[in-house]
């Protein structure tokens, strides 16, 4: 019996990425182009955070994908599944609404954690305790 990858290519991807979104019924919200930019930008990213993945199946280059299709996608499996929240982040960020904001934020800190294994301290503000100085 042999043994069925998940997200192995270009389209894989963006087909989780469109599920993460809750973007599973057509007309898509997000079309096809956005959200393989997205992906690519989430590749750049990823690059950024953790270069060492780069380093031997690309050439140290990041790859850029034009098609959403069945071109394989070479990413270690244990970080396949960081691309889609990472990717699905850039998508909310772009999007016009603000109730987003805290879903995209929410998704790059999973994508974040995911490459590095470090949990994302919360950003503090607001009025110190004991109320506003005068």
């Amino acid at each position: 019996m042999q043994s069925q990858s998940t997200l192995e290519t270009v389209s894989d991807y963006v087909t989780d990425i469109r599920t993460l979104l809750q973007d599973v019924v057509q007309p898509y919200r997000y079309d096809d182009p956005s959200l393989l930019t997205a992906f690519n930008v989430t590749l750049l990213e990823a690059r950024r955070i953790r270069a060492d993945l780069f380093v031997y199946t690309h050439h140290d280059k990041v790859p850029a994908f034009q098609t959403v299709d069945n071109t394989q996608v070479d990413i270690e499996p244990s970080f396949r599944l960081a691309f889609v929240y990472g990717a699905a982040s850039h998508a909310l960020a772009r999007d016009q609404e603000d109730v987003q904001d805290a879903r995209a934020s929410s998704f790059m800190d999973t994508f974040r954690e995911m490459l590095t294994g470090v949990k994302p301290i919360p950003i503090a503000g607001g009025t110190p305790s004991g109320g506003v100085r005068k």
